[in-house]
């Protein structure tokens, strides 16, 4: 688990691996800082150090969890994943059968997964021995900090209906990787609740570290070597960003990842790892582009769509023959965003709200996360920096 500037969790995160690692659920847990967090005041190590310490001192269980700090700074944090890779390599391969016994799942500072995560990921590889990397579900969940608001709450809807839909249903697609429609169906994980093999990791060279969003890239990278990926369902419950505008700031960066599917493509080209055809890699590009293209373009036009409907509604006036029109028109633009609103199952939110309070959370929160789109391409093609330091929740 990479923690990089993560004061404000390191106490609970802690807490909560260390129980993880208590009841065995896991062989071994790492929590991996990075020597480039440099703060006034207690650093992240030094929190889970004490906390450590102090639950130590009444457990002499001696649960497997251990604390290590990455000294090799770079700019993104696969340097702290792959040092995890190394100590779990020294530590358990040879007890594993080698690489391919060994399992290394990666985790945020926020990440809460159900415990029935570890038992599904046993019974999946056992049942699909041929697939080395898995992603489970996420539910994204408001902040129980903080004066998260409208935004949040949408925010948590919107991304928990995207994974539990369009992502399911184009991990079904890939799954078989039997059809040219199968292999290029535009997926990846999402650098938390991911689970890869260590074979696969030695194959491509540990965590890929040459652009922002490594869990984009190792799903990515998976799929141009006609990989699937296989899906749990327990769910890796992760928050949300508690401002609107820490959301545009983390939706620009997770969008400008998107943008990175090219250099991944010749990234693995230049490795001997592309596996799929050249008419397959190519639809697969196409397919990539249109994601975050659709995001901002979709925003855009319903955005523009209502306000022209709004104009004409304000010109003609209520009174007139297309006045019906025009409020049917308004009123289907604005169901577009809140749908997921109707379909949401809050059992894991701390913070329960009625239906209306939830449309009207995704209504706020839906424009910011399309608008995300256009700064991140403009960041793309000028090829400025890729994401902040700190990428908030």
């Amino acid at each position: 688990m990479p923690m990089f500037l993560e004061a404000d969790l390191a106490v609970e995160t802690t807490r909560f691996w260390h129980d993880v690692a208590r009841r065995r659920l896991v062989d071994q847990v790492l929590l991996v800082t990075t020597a480039k967090e440099n703060v006034d005041g207690p650093s992240t190590h030094d929190l889970i150090a004490e906390e450590l310490r102090r639950l130590f001192a009444g457990d002499h269980a001696s649960p497997p969890i251990e604390l290590v700090r990455c000294e090799h700074v770079t700019r993104y944090r696969a340097s702290q994943l792959n040092l995890a890779v190394e100590q779990a390599r020294a530590r358990f391969a040879q007890h594993a059968d080698g690489p391919a016994g060994l399992w290394v799942g990666v985790y945020n500072a926020d990440s809460r997964p159900e415990a029935s995560t570890f038992d599904e990921l046993r019974a999946r590889i056992h049942a699909e021995p041929d697939v080395r990397l898995f992603q489970q579900l996420v539910e994204y969940v408001v902040p129980g900090r903080g004066d998260a608001g409208l935004v949040a709450e949408g925010n948590a809807v919107l991304q928990t209906w995207w994974t539990l839909s369009h992502y399911v249903s184009r991990n079904a697609r890939g799954r078989s990787g039997s059809t040219m429609w199968s292999r290029t169906a535009p997926y990846s994980t999402f650098g938390h609740g991911e689970f890869a093999r260590l074979d696969f990791l030695d194959d491509i060279g540990g965590f890929p570290d040459f652009a922002y969003a490594d869990g984009l890239l190792l799903g990515w990278i998976c799929r141009l070597m006609a990989e699937p990926i296989g899906l749990l369902t327990s769910r890796d419950i992760a928050e949300v960003p508690g401002s609107a505008g820490d959301l545009l700031l983390q939706q620009t960066a997770w969008l400008r990842g998107l943008l990175n599917f090219d250099a991944t493509v010749r990234w693995c080209r230049s490795r001997g790892l592309l596996r799929l055809s050249r008419h397959e890699a190519e639809l697969l590009r196409a397919q990539h582009a249109a994601v975050p293209l659709g995001w901002g373009l979709s925003t855009l036009a319903v955005a523009a769509s209502a306000c022209v409907a709004v104009a004409s509604l304000a010109r003609r006036g209520r009174a007139s023959q297309s006045a019906a029109y025009d409020l049917a028109v308004l009123a289907g633009l604005v169901s577009y965003p809140v749908i997921p609103a109707l379909a949401w199952d809050h059992a894991h939110q701390q913070r329960p709200s009625s239906l209306s309070r939830r449309m009207l959370a995704t209504a706020t929160s839906w424009p910011i996360e399309g608008l995300a789109f256009w700064p991140a391409l403009r960041t793309h093609l000028m090829r400025q920096q890729q994401a902040p330091a700190k990428t908030p929740r």
